[in-house]
């Protein structure tokens, strides 16, 4: 969805808003169009407003403005990498530990 799209729903919903009054539906509504469009501080705004008129944030989701999605994509693939160094390092001394035991138990019998 183009941003002008995002613009124009946020748009339509302040005009609900102006309308019909304090709803908390069309705060959070209008607070994912700023998140889209990446406006936080406007988007955090509307959830927070939502919140005090009756949102349940168990049943519906609240974004993350903590880390951005961009920054969060840098990590996934290092920590990916990461985790499968692990699982190779892991898996050799697994089998060094297996194959000592073996030779052991030949040394014996």
């Amino acid at each position: 969805m183009p941003k002008d799209k995002y613009t124009e729903e946020i748009n339509n919903l302040s005009s609900e808003i102006s309308n019909i009054g304090d709803v908390w539906e069309l705060y959070y509504k209008r607070g994912y169009y700023y998140f889209l469009a990446a406006d936080e501080e406007k988007a955090k705004d509307d959830y927070k407003h939502a919140l005090v008129l009756g949102l349940d944030p168990t049943n519906y989701p609240y974004y993350s403005f903590s880390n951005s999605n961009e920054l969060r994509r840098d990590f996934i693939l290092p920590e990916k990498i990461l985790v499968l160094l692990i699982l190779v390092i892991v898996t050799i001394a697994l089998f060094m530990q297996i194959a000592g035991f073996v030779l052991k138990l030949k040394g014996i019998l």
